[in-house]
């Protein structure tokens, strides 16, 4: 109720606003843009997958500055993103939205593109910045009248969420060739991730396979049953020398415990322990990932992790699985039963661990790991 009555003071106070200072376009020239604004504001899978904007972005305007404005709980994906060029952390407040507005009006971008932004503070925030340049697509807002730059895309529902993006900045003319997603470890994360893993007795040449048990609470439709995750890491185990680390949220450390009491031991339980520079670590040390649609999921296609993707029917592959990877990760799509129509009430236990285990062990023997009959040193 509380955000609702937030919301429609922005929309009332701003389109009062904009009715006097209008967001008439400026011609935007490519040649003379060198202050690009970027609102990159959503969760994790959406902020990476703005990413490969940001690339495209700052290959095309190389003498450009890209200014990132991305939520203070994600800052680590843009830190991540060598084409951005500078972070600005933001979060929900009415002290930090006046602080932001005199930061980002200071700045005099010459374009402002708003990628995705969940809060309605934002979409005011870009028009501050500048309101006749603020290039998105009004289908995502209800603040569609401070767009300067409106971007018709009629067919965003059916596109990958890396083309809708792309779709946007592809109006000023950006483009890139590779369209998959950005974000760099650090060897000082690494080191510590390996370091943390010794710690818990796994060798630097260990095989480690990470299941994400679970995502986020609004999209729990999304989510794995525990008993299945119990049947895939008894079938790994059985067959393969692996060292399994269970990883999710806090929310998520039951699940985990239940999934880690009825698997053998030398299963390693990381839910809510690892922050999310330090999970882009793990994932970079380990050679594969078995993840339902979570924002974990996009990290690890990122980080370049071999990744098997669960992906319910409600919210298909086609838009937000591996993108731009050839076969480098494989997905397990549910599908409804014969006259069920797509929806969330469509159960992910009917993506059972049979099928899963077919493509996990495709990935395992791409990585040529160990039978677990194999005589150990």
């Amino acid at each position: 109720m509380f955000n609702r009555l937030v919301a429609f003071i922005y929309r009332t106070v701003f389109r009062a606003l904009a009715r006097i200072w209008k967001p008439t376009p400026r011609k935007l020239r490519s040649s003379e843009i060198r202050a690009i604004l970027v609102f990159s504001a959503a969760g994790i899978g959406d902020t990476l997958t703005d990413s490969v904007a940001i690339r495209a972005l700052k290959e095309t305007f190389r003498k450009a500055t890209v200014s990132v404005v991305t939520h203070r709980r994600r800052a680590a994906l843009a830190r991540h993103n060598p084409y951005a060029d500078e972070i600005i952390s933001y979060h929900k407040s009415f002290w930090r939205f006046f602080q932001l507005a005199r930061l980002l009006r200071r700045k005099k971008p010459d374009v402002v593109v708003m990628l995705r932004g969940n809060d309605p503070d934002l979409w005011p925030l870009a028009w501050i910045a500048n309101r006749r340049a603020v290039v998105s697509w009004p289908g995502m807002t209800r603040f569609a009248f401070l767009i300067a730059y409106p971007v018709d895309i009629p067919d965003w529902d059916h596109l990958h969420g890396v083309e809708q993006t792309l779709r946007i900045v592809g109006v000023l003319g950006a483009e890139t060739k590779d369209k998959r997603l950005v974000y760099e470890t650090r060897e000082v994360e690494r080191f510590q991730m390996r370091e943390r893993l010794e710690r818990h007795g796994l060798r630097p040449e260990d095989p480690i396979v990470i299941f994400q048990v679970g995502g986020g609470r609004r999209s729990s439709w999304r989510d794995w049953p525990t008993e299945h995750y119990v049947e895939l890491g008894c079938e790994l185990l059985r067959r393969y020398r692996a060292r399994l680390v269970l990883t999710g949220g806090i929310e998520h450390y039951e699940k985990a415990v239940r999934i880690q009491t009825k698997l053998p031991e030398g299963v390693i339980n990381f839910t809510g322990q690892v922050r999310l520079e330090e999970m882009a670590a793990l994932l970079a040390s380990a050679k594969i990932l078995v993840s339902t649609d979570t924002g974990i999921m996009h990290l690890g296609f990122a980080v370049g992790v071999d990744t098997l993707a669960l992906i319910h029917c409600n919210n298909p592959a086609h838009r937000v699985g591996p993108y731009g990877y050839a076969d480098r990760h494989l997905v397990a799509q549910l599908e409804p039963p014969t006259g069920v129509p797509v929806s969330t009430d469509v159960p992910m236990s009917l993506l059972t661990p049979a099928a899963v285990w077919a493509k996990l062990e495709t990935l395992c023997r791409r990585h040529r790991l160990e039978p677990a009959s194999a005589a150990r040193p």
